[in-house]
């Protein structure tokens, strides 16, 4: 078996196509609060992807029995990974990212246990809680705080607003996301949800270069609102490359050098959702 096989259902799995989203954020959220050396972003950009992947690992682990129902191509249901396998491998990648905050410091290390914490309390009863998207909103919270508890200042107000208003955004994809397994179940008014960072952005920047800011993030959020209309797995996809447009927005001062990063970010998630699955 080649390389490339062997790897592509821990990939799929992993829903590999969503790290770049990770990546922005911990960035992103890092920059809020203060930036700081290239060593130690990388360090929690590492503990981020860690955080996520093993999150990942253990919602297919959790969702065995929902998946042999309505999701039998993945990697666990269709034979490719052993449950058993896919369970240490999540508790591994756990411990190695805590490990990583810790490296950082308390104050990340902190927001690390109550990230897993929230990480396992979503995996464990999201098919069971209508409110689940509330969780997985608050990963995303706790994510970015994280990130900027490594900043040279610390977890600023910014950095709060822009984690809110992300958390508002993924709640909203999540509840159309829900749509995606169970028809009929997700309300189209969720979807305000999605223009949340926006209101953010107004706030913390003057009203017209908020809008400039705001354009390709709203741009997309119309065109991912009308894809998932036809194809609501697109939609939810699209919506979750848009997580970089987020980041984006709430780092806009950031300059020239900034914006190609957060533009190559999107792009890269983008090209790995035509490979790995984002959902």
């Amino acid at each position: 078996m080649s390389l490339a096989a062997t790897l592509r259902p821990w990939l799929v799995l992993a829903r590999a196509s969503n790290l770049p989203t990770v990546w922005s954020n911990c960035l992103a959220g890092c920059w809020l609060g203060g930036w700081n050396s290239w060593p130690t972003i990388l360090l929690v950009c590492a503990a981020g992807t860690l955080f996520y992947t093993g999150g990942m690992f253990l919602n297919d682990y959790c969702d065995i029995a929902f998946d042999r129902q309505h999701k039998r191509d993945r990697p666990i249901v269709a034979g490719q990974l052993s449950r058993r396998a896919v369970g240490l491998a999540a508790l591994g990648l756990f411990a190695a990212g805590l490990l990583l905050a810790l490296a950082v410091g308390p104050d990340v290390l902190l927001l690390g246990i109550l990230l897993l914490l929230v990480i396992t309390a979503y995996d464990s009863w999201h098919k069971r809680i209508v409110w689940a998207p509330a969780l997985m909103a608050t990963c995303r919270f706790l994510l970015y705080l994280m990130a900027a508890a490594a900043g040279l200042i610390g977890i600023t107000a910014s950095a709060i607003g822009f984690a809110f208003g992300l958390a508002l955004y993924v709640a909203g994809l999540s509840f159309l996301a829900r749509g995606e397994s169970r028809p009929g179940t997700a309300s189209r008014w969720w979807l305000m949800l999605l223009f949340a960072p926006v209101l953010v952005g107004f706030y913390f920047h003057s009203a017209t270069f908020a809008l400039l800011c705001a354009l390709p993030l709203l741009g997309w959020i119309g065109w991912s609102i009308a894809l998932a209309k036809r194809n609501t797995g697109r939609g939810v996809a699209a919506l979750l490359a848009g997580i970089v447009l987020v980041d984006l927005l709430a780092v806009a001062p950031v300059g020239a050098a900034g914006w190609i990063g957060f533009a190559a970010l999107f792009a890269a998630a983008l090209l790995f959702q035509r490979y790995v699955p984002a959902t």
